[in-house]
């Protein structure tokens, strides 16, 4: 999904939480940054394949990358939500950034799968250091 329809979405779901269930404008800042700025890792990883620093020629790329074979994105993996979600026991903003975290990764799931794309996505961090790295893009 494009960073403007998770600017846009983002903004929608952390204003109707902060509506809804009464949370603080912190906690719903929280929200909106964690459901946005999840997909660093795809930037991460644009930089790590091309060398390039270039958050433009990462965008550009990005947008038009078909993928080949799965790919790797830490922060969308089960063990890093399950990282930040035992990290909401010991600071009560981890559970709003898993929170936005989970709408992010909801939005993409839903996209990969009208998109017939869910297995270009690992979703599973020791999956993938078991696996063969050839396996990956």
């Amino acid at each position: 999904m494009l960073p403007k329809w998770h600017i846009l979405f983002g903004a929608i779901f952390s204003a109707l939480f902060y509506l809804i269930f009464k949370i603080s404008i912190f906690n719903s800042i929280l929200i909106f940054l964690s459901s946005v700025f999840i997909d660093i890792d795809h930037y991460a990883w644009y930089v790590n394949k091309k060398k390039d620093f270039s958050l433009k020629n990462a965008y550009i790329f990005l947008k038009l990358f078909k993928k080949p074979k799965p790919i790797m994105m830490l922060f969308h993996t089960i063990e890093f939500l399950l990282i930040v979600f035992l990290l909401s026991f010991f600071w009560k903003g981890f559970l709003f950034i898993l929170i936005g975290m989970l709408f992010h990764s909801l939005l993409d799931i839903i996209e990969m799968s009208y998109e017939n794309e869910l297995h270009f996505r690992e979703f599973f961090l020791l999956s993938y250091l078991l696996s063969d790295k050839s396996n990956y893009y």
